[in-house]
């Protein structure tokens, strides 16, 4: 049982270990782990408590006073009127009362400031998504780095396969005596140098596979198979953008309008009901010195002409930050279609470099296959065989890494674009 019991705990974790990634999720898995995408939730909810702590403004709107004062003179009437003698006022006089306020109209502040939280709330979920591309193009950095060491490592391990097996060659060569064995050393030390190039191509790798690491909250191991994308190129002639920062520039311009619109509704006149109701000494009734309820109720027009000292002035700042938010709009578009062009200029150059490489490989190969006959032969030295694999190798590593460009080239044209990987 506890055998079993081992080797299933062995063969999940094997499982684990040659699970393939894809860009995709690594992407996926980054973002759940960045810090800032918690913000996005956390601002959804501050904008919809603040339009909620807005619209109560539309509620009847209460207040309660008490008041009790001492005057030294109260109104009296010193005119005798046959037939009435109105008691004297108290100079102690006491109020309580319930005053309600209900808004009929407002001038449209309260739709208007509604429309500005919004807008602002937009704004800052843009600027998370910016921040979220620009985590996407570190995570393709990354992930492309580890393409690029994971095909070297296939290389080099071909290229000592290839030198074994001439070593083995050699030896047998040189125990018959038909080679010297400085042959059999150099042999040796290619590989040993191989293996130490190796090394150092491992460790490169260990340090991207840490930091990605970090980024999505994973551990990979060095066996880990990363996929390579599938990066179609494919034409585009939409005219739209898809980047968050043009949708971010028209979110900013929105908000300056709502602003604007806000300046207009200072402007207009309130419309309001209003009710109080109380209870004191005296009541309305100024003539009569004793304690009653009262109650007064109405319409409330209110209209401050104060605001229109400086709204234009108020507008004209807004309108100036509109044309900032255009011109910047306008600079980012330039340096967009100047990185999309550079791109493409690149996808094509590395295109080329592409045909030309495998072009050579098939030569190098040619020439490497022939040298390792003449070498069992004894018509070269293993020097003049190591060179000529040393030419093959670098042909091939310059393949690599036109290959990895290439797909990074891609890669980042389609995020440039605004487009998903």
């Amino acid at each position: 049982m506890r055998k079993l019991i081992f080797f299933l705990g062995l063969s999940l974790q094997i499982t684990a270990y040659a699970q393939s990634f894809t860009l995709p999720v690594i992407e996926s898995l980054a973002i759940q782990n960045y810090p800032l995408i918690k913000q996005s939730d956390l601002l959804n909810k501050t904008a919809q408590l603040s339009v909620e702590n807005i619209q109560r403004a539309l509620y009847p709107q209460i207040t309660i006073n008490g008041q009790a004062s001492y005057q030294t003179d109260v109104t009296s009437i010193q005119i005798p009127i046959p037939g009435f003698s109105p008691s004297a006022l108290s100079k102690d006089q006491y109020r309580a009362t319930v005053d309600v306020q209900q808004n009929i109209y407002d001038g449209g502040i309260n739709k208007t400031m509604t429309q500005i939280v919004q807008a602002g709330n937009k704004v800052a979920l843009l600027k998370n998504e910016v921040n979220i591309y620009q985590l996407k193009e570190r995570v393709t950095q990354l992930y492309c780095s580890i393409l690029y060491t994971q095909s070297v490592i296939g290389q080099i391990e071909l290229i000592n396969t290839d030198l074994s097996q001439a070593l083995s060659k050699v030896e047998t060569l040189h125990k018959n005596g038909l080679v010297f064995n400085n042959n059999v050393l150099q042999i040796k030390a290619q590989i040993l140098k191989n293996q130490q190039k190796l090394t150092e191509v491992i460790a490169s790798k260990k340090i991207v596979l840490d930091a990605l690491g970090l980024l999505t909250n994973t551990t990979f191991q060095l066996s880990t198979p990363f996929e390579m994308p599938n990066t179609i190129l494919a034409a585009d002639n939409q005219p739209e953008y898809e980047r968050p920062e043009f949708r971010l520039f028209d979110a900013q311009k929105n908000n300056i309008q709502s602003q604007l619109a806000l300046v207009d509704a200072k402007n207009n006149p309130k419309i309001s009901a209003f009710l109080q109701t109380g209870y004191g000494r005296p009541a309305l009734n100024m003539l009569k010195n004793d304690f009653a309820l009262f109650g007064i109720g109405g319409i409330r027009l209110q209209w401050s002409l104060g605001n229109f000292y400086t709204a234009k002035r108020e507008k004209t700042i807004l309108q100036n930050q509109t044309l900032l938010v255009q011109n910047e709009k306008e600079t980012y578009s330039l340096n967009y279609r100047i990185e999309l062009q550079k791109y493409l200029d690149e996808i094509e150059k590395l295109n080329s470099l592409i045909v030309a490489d495998k072009e050579l490989i098939e030569l190098r190969n040619q020439i490497k296959n022939t040298s390792l006959v003449q070498l069992n032969n004894g018509v070269i030295t293993a020097n003049d065989y190591l060179n000529e694999v040393n030419e093959y190798d670098q042909a091939k590593q310059l393949l690599i890494q036109h290959q990895t460009q290439v797909v990074q080239s891609k890669l980042q044209y389609h995020l440039t674009k605004g487009k998903s990987n």
